[in-house]
């Protein structure tokens, strides 16, 4: 076998890359016919140039202007679309395959420079790619770069976003509470159980509203999740009903449908939040799920603040407003057993009893009755028994659109009437793994 001469080799390399007079076609040397090794900065000249020459533009041009009328507001900025002409088609692909999208939001934030946090804002930044759906786009405006020549450029770049006005959008923004908060009274205890980035589900409880939920360290409720806004919902007490406001980039969702922007909607007991999307069983990174139930005991001396781990930025979520919900009503959790439920799942066949309501059902550690993992059709919050009257209880199908919950072979709607002897199964249409069997018994001896 011939001897290597391996400083030879990695001087070659090393020369390679701080040539800059290497072009795609060409190569930095080929002795032994070995590949080539082509300096990145040489190989997606054209691609940087563009995006360099948009960010520069839009910075000395359309932020200029805007801020001459505007000149106390702030651009958010959501993304940034490249576009190709046939040429240019595949070294765009090959850009987008050699550079993680989290290192183009880095590169993009570095040619920003000064100007993030004084005129723009970078965290609803979602990076810089080929192209997004229509529907996206819907809550953001479009900075297109105005083309001096006839012939259609080989790159075309589009800044996508939208302005906000005064100081507070910015100091929101960034993660700080605005100047003017409300001022906070207190009601029921309400426990929130957050299931977000970090590993099981953490259990929080509050008693001070308004409370805010959101990525920023400045929310009542600090949920971390790559779609969740700084300030993301507000949940309020009025005395009588818990409502959720909300005032999210990329939408809130309540048991399963979208809150409209701006609206407020009254939850019931038990409701399940969605965050950036109703997504279901383990994409709890990126779309959190916060269960929210009223409690009769008093919340601890450090309930307000949630240590959950840092929120990446939030950028915009591909994207129904829910009726008002039943009033809330709260058990205390001492009480007498209200229900037996009688179980087949993987475990075997034990016996369940429902001491309070609302009561979960789900594989998510934080249900009142836990379903095994080997039971995989059962989503982590699939079934709330909200409340139980002498026929039966009042039940919520979290996984209608999902697993499914049946009775027989009828399939459950949202919400159901479940009959004291009836048996139902969820996660039937799950044919990997067996279902569970639950059936509903009064309290009693034949229970």
């Amino acid at each position: 076998m011939p001897r290597v001469n391996s400083s030879g080799f990695w001087s070659r390399i090393g020369s390679a890359f701080e040539r800059t007079d290497i072009d795609a076609a060409g190569s930095a040397w080929d002795e032994h016919g070995e590949d080539a090794v082509r300096s990145t900065a040489t190989r997606y000249a054209r691609i940087r140039e563009a995006v360099e020459r948009r960010v520069q533009s839009f910075l000395r041009q359309d932020l200029v202007s805007h801020l001459e009328i505007g000149f106390n507001e702030i651009f958010l900025l959501h993304y940034i679309e490249i576009a190709a002409d046939g040429q240019g088609a595949a070294e765009l692909q090959q850009f987008l395959d050699e550079f993680p999208a989290d290192s183009r939001v880095h590169w993009v934030k570095k040619l920003l420079g000064p100007a993030v946090g004084q005129h723009v804002s970078v965290e609803q930044f979602l990076g810089l790619d080929r192209a997004f759906a229509p529907e996206v786009l819907a809550e953001t405006d479009p900075f297109e770069e105005k083309l001096n020549q006839a012939a259609w450029p080989l790159y075309r770049v589009i800044l996508h976003g939208r302005w906000e006005s005064g100081p507070a959008a910015a100091l929101q923004a960034a993660g700080a509470p605005a100047a003017a908060e409300p001022p906070k009274h207190s009601g029921p205890t309400l426990r929130l159980s957050v299931q977000d980035a970090r590993a099981g589900a953490q259990v929080v409880e509050i008693a001070q509203f308004p409370a805010v939920l959101g990525s920023s360290a400045h929310a009542d409720v600090e949920i971390s999740g790559y779609y969740v806004s700084a300030r993301h919902c507000t949940l309020h007490w009025d005395g009588e009903q818990l409502w959720l406001l909300d005032h999210s980039t990329n939408g809130t969702w309540v048991d399963g449908e979208r809150v409209r922007r701006g609206s407020r909607v009254a939850l019931a007991n038990g409701a399940l939040l969605g965050f950036g999307r109703d997504r279901g069983l383990e994409e709890h990174d990126r779309y959190p799920a916060v269960r929210a139930q009223l409690m009769r005991h008093s919340a601890g001396p450090a309930a307000s603040a949630t240590p959950v781990a840092p929120s990446r930025s939030t950028p915009v979520a591909p994207g129904i407003a829910s009726p008002p919900s039943p009033a809330l009503s709260v058990c205390p959790p001492d009480a007498a057993p209200l229900a037996v439920l009688a179980i087949v799942d993987a475990s075997g066949s034990p016996k369940q009893d429902v001491l309070k309501l609302p009561f979960t059902i789900g594989r998510g550690s934080a249900q009142d009755y836990v379903v095994p993992d080997a039971n995989q059709g059962v989503s982590r919050e699939h079934l709330v028994i909200e409340s139980i009257d002498p026929a039966g209880a009042v039940a919520v199908n979290c996984a209608v659109e999902r697993n499914g919950t049946f009775a027989g072979s009828r399939p459950l709607p949202g919400r159901f009437v479940w009959r004291f002897g009836e048996e139902i199964v969820l996660g039937e249409k799950w044919t990997s793994a067996p279902a569970v069997r639950i059936a509903l018994r009064p309290v009693g001896p034949g229970a």
